[in-house]
């Protein structure tokens, strides 16, 4: 696995709480101040949230876990109803094929609304993972501040 680290964007100012990204995808939340999965009303595709810290970056793409069965000692989900939407999600994302992602970057937890990821759901024993971007490898752009973000941008391409 190779290390990197995202650069964000400079103009934090057309960034969206992960909530009003969601709206902007068309997806009302059930539980708005803990959802991170929802169904978008027009097209019944699945969107997730992803946190930037969890994305994991390898020579073929990047991949960030969705769900994984409670272990002890876990407090990722403390709730319980939207640990299970969470995995309902999970499940219809896997049967239609894919997903769409939206990276939560920083600790402000902003979402750039025009930075769509055209996800592949995959199960992998227990557990479910979100995987793109092999394609995006060719189109990152050569230098600048933003050249390791855009490859996010550029996932689209791969689906």
């Amino acid at each position: 696995m190779r290390p990197f680290r995202i650069t964000p964007r400079q103009n934090p100012a057309r960034r969206l709480s992960r909530v009003h990204a969601f709206e902007a995808q068309g997806v009302t939340l059930r539980y708005p101040e803990r959802s991170w999965s929802g169904v978008r009303f027009d097209d019944g595709v699945v969107v997730f949230a992803l946190r930037e810290r969890d994305v994991e970056g390898h020579d073929d793409g990047f991949s960030c876990l969705l769900w994984a069965p409670p272990t002890e000692g876990t407090t990722q989900w403390a709730d319980r109803s939207s640990r299970q939407e969470r995995l309902e999600h999970c499940r219809l994302a896997l049967v239609h094929g894919g997903a769409d992602g939206l990276l939560v970057c920083g600790d402000a937890a902003l979402v750039e609304p025009d930075a769509i990821l055209a996800l592949r759901v995959e199960k992998r024993r227990d557990e479910y993972w979100a995987t793109w971007g092999f394609a995006a490898r060719t189109q990152t752009p050569r230098g600048g501040r933003d050249r390791r973000f855009a490859r996010f941008y550029a996932a689209r391409i791969a689906a």
